[in-house]
């Protein structure tokens, strides 16, 4: 694989230096959130800003050819700006912004239905809501780059199209985060033949970055929910493939996946909606 890396990234990526520094400044980051007062969302997004520089500087310290901006479908390019996409983009807003707006209707007025109905509810009005405002934010950057003149790779495809646990984390759902995971967890296990292995980790450290920020804005039981809920999704993976999931019937597959994410969503959506009071 070639890169078209410049001479003086490929030497900070030698210099020991180079590296040691952005280990401090990613080391400082996550510990500025300790002496940190406010509100549970203002904790929360300074919790999660650490875990976003640590993801940029591992990207930066690999070596060029490792690196996910190397590969042709993570390129940012140079476009024209085509009325047709456009159009579909704003139009893909609205819809989300539609969705969410009655998700958080329902999460601001549940009715009179009993505790459990609610509950129910509450869960899955927090999971659409959860699905809509990441199409409503990934969009809205696609529409910006896009009027700016420039196209953005896809960050989500078809979650919804999903035919396997596996089929919505790997390619469907934040593909930029899956990329990541797969470049720089995965990967180097997978290569040493701990296929198994590599999935879990993998899905441990996506807990470890989405639990760190509920860590600090409310306390370390909501957080280790969450990082359970990562760890279910790859305990599930790894029984697809004993399964064989790609052979089943492709409406079978996709109510498995469905049952699967929304059964096990609460472990992640219920942390969600405390933090934003909801």
């Amino acid at each position: 694989m070639t890169s078209d890396c410049s001479p003086i990234e490929i030497a900070n990526y030698r210099r020991p230096a180079f590296r040691w520094g952005i280990a401090l400044l990613v080391l400082s980051l996550f510990v500025a959130p300790c002496f940190v007062r406010g509100t549970i969302a203002t904790r929360a997004v300074l919790a999660f800003i650490p875990v976003v520089v640590l993801m940029i500087a591992v990207e930066s310290c690999a070596a060029p050819a490792n690196r996910i901006r190397s590969r042709e479908r993570w390129r940012i390019r140079r476009t024209s700006l085509a009325t047709a996409q456009l159009f579909r983009g704003l139009v893909n807003i609205l819809l989300h912004a539609v969705i969410a707006g009655i998700a958080l209707s329902i999460l601001l007025h549940p009715g009179t239905l009993n505790h459990p109905g609610r509950e129910l509810l509450r869960f899955g009005s927090g999971a659409v809501l959860l699905y809509a405002v990441a199409g409503i934010i990934s969009a809205a950057l696609a529409v910006l780059f896009l009027i700016a003149g420039y196209s953005l790779p896809i960050v989500h495809r078809y979650p919804v199209a999903a035919r396997s646990v596996e089929d919505f984390w790997a390619r469907r759902w934040n593909i930029l985060v899956s990329a990541w995971l797969h470049a720089f967890v995965f990967l180097p296990l997978a290569r040493r033949r701990h296929y198994a292995l590599g999935i879990m980790c993998a899905f441990l450290v996506s807990g470890a970055f989405h639990g760190w920020p509920v860590l600090f804005a409310l306390g370390i039981r909501p957080a280790l929910i969450v990082v359970l809920f990562f760890i279910i999704q790859g305990a599930v993976i790894l029984v697809e493939n004993r399964l064989r999931i790609q052979t089943w019937p492709t409406s079978l597959a996709r109510v498995w996946t469905v049952i699967i994410i929304l059964g096990t969503s609460p472990l992640f959506v219920g942390p969600g909606l405390r933090l934003f009071g909801l």
